[in-house]
């Protein structure tokens, strides 16, 4: 046992790991900024909830992958009846059933659904030499049935990161011409009646998001505050910021979920460019350690890409958002913005990356 963990340490990639907790721990401290003066010590909370995630991350990593992959279609089943039932019979929480509530926190089932699917996605791509039309529907079932329960809680920001799936796969498959056609057919046709009929079902508040994308300004008393707030403290903050807890747009409560969604505004308005610029390279640092390695095997391969591009995703979105590039989603960034769940979900997926990773040197314990 003890020249098993010698192994596991030895080959165990520390820097990526280093990468991890250097953006966790960004995360907290600037939690700590942007709740000050909150009621709930949110950077406190989430502290527990990285302790929690790092055990997530080394139970994770102590699983065989074969086991891993074996099981995940179980699991993905067992969370689509879960968000099924909260669909039904959930209890709603800031507007959507997203929440299960316990004694001491809140679950988001929709945040754990991203393993397991990029799992048994993975496993999927293997057995394709190129994406045809029998794969192409069935990529789409299993992406959609999580992606339409999501989307009914309401939560279309989360809902919509799971299309980063399908991406991810064309990508690295090869697909049918024709059926790049019949998605650009449906993508046109789709996108006309969102636009005038599904864009009256949605609540008023997704609806009103989505409009005053294109002019703020018109909207600038109600849902376009929040993009023009976001533009004034990153803009404000210059080369090197106004210096910790010394923003003015976060301090004095001028910026709406300025711990979750909006917390690069925050880094933005204290830390300035510079700040930024940190944050941009420690992502950027960890996707190229995550991407950049050999597999012991196609599914992991399929696996690695899969969840980093979620995650790849989840940030190009938040960042994209916080400057007004799109509409305000609801994304927090990963492992930063605060919440106990996705910190924990991340955690746990690149746990078992950094399983895959280490399989490339030894063999299956």
């Amino acid at each position: 046992m003890k020249d098993l963990m010698k192994d596991f340490l030895k080959y165990f990639d520390k820097f990526a790991f280093f990468i991890l907790m250097g953006l966790a721990l960004t995360g907290i401290v600037l939690i700590y900024s942007a709740s000050s003066g909150m009621d709930q010590a949110y950077w406190a909370r989430q502290l527990v909830w990285l302790v929690i995630a790092l055990a997530g991350f080394a139970l994770a990593f102590r699983i065989k992958t074969e086991l891993v992959f074996r099981y995940a279609i179980f699991v993905y089943l067992f969370l689509v009846v879960i968000l099924i039932a909260q669909v039904l019979t959930g209890e709603i929480v800031s507007g959507a059933k997203s929440w299960i509530k316990t004694r001491l926190f809140y679950i988001q089932v929709s945040e754990f659904i991203k393993v397991p699917l990029a799992l048994y996605l993975a496993k999927s791509l293997t057995k394709m030499s190129r994406i045809k039309w029998k794969d192409f529907f069935k990529l789409v079932t299993v992406i959609g049935v999580p992606f339409v329960l999501i989307a009914l809680q309401p939560d279309l920001g989360t809902a919509f990161m799971l299309i980063s799936f399908f991406i991810v796969a064309v990508l690295l498959k090869r697909i049918k011409f024709s059926i790049i056609i019949f998605s650009l057919i449906v993508l046109i046709a789709g996108s006309y009646v969102t636009w005038n009929y599904v864009l009256n079902m949605l609540k008023p508040y997704q609806r009103d998001r989505i409009i005053s994308f294109f002019n703020p300004e018109k909207y600038k008393k109600s849902t376009g505050y929040q993009i023009i707030q976001s533009k004034i403290a990153i803009g404000s903050g210059g080369l090197t910021g106004k210096g910790y807890l010394k923003g003015t747009q976060s301090q004095y409560k001028f910026l709406p979920t300025r711990h979750t969604d909006f917390i690069v505004s925050v880094l933005g308005e204290e830390w300035g460019f510079m700040g930024i610029s940190f944050l941009l390279l420690l992502f950027f640092t960890l996707f190229y350690r995550q991407f950049n390695f050999k597999p012991h095997s196609d599914e992991e391969f399929y696996y690695v890409y899969l969840f980093n591009g979620i995650i790849l995703f989840q940030f190009l979105v938040n960042i994209l958002m916080s400057i007004g590039l799109l509409p305000v989603l609801g994304i927090p960034l990963p492992f930063v913005s605060y919440g106990g769940s996705s910190l924990l979900a991340f955690f746990i997926g690149e746990g078992l990356i950094f399983r895959a990773k280490i399989n490339t040197y030894l063999s299956e314990y």
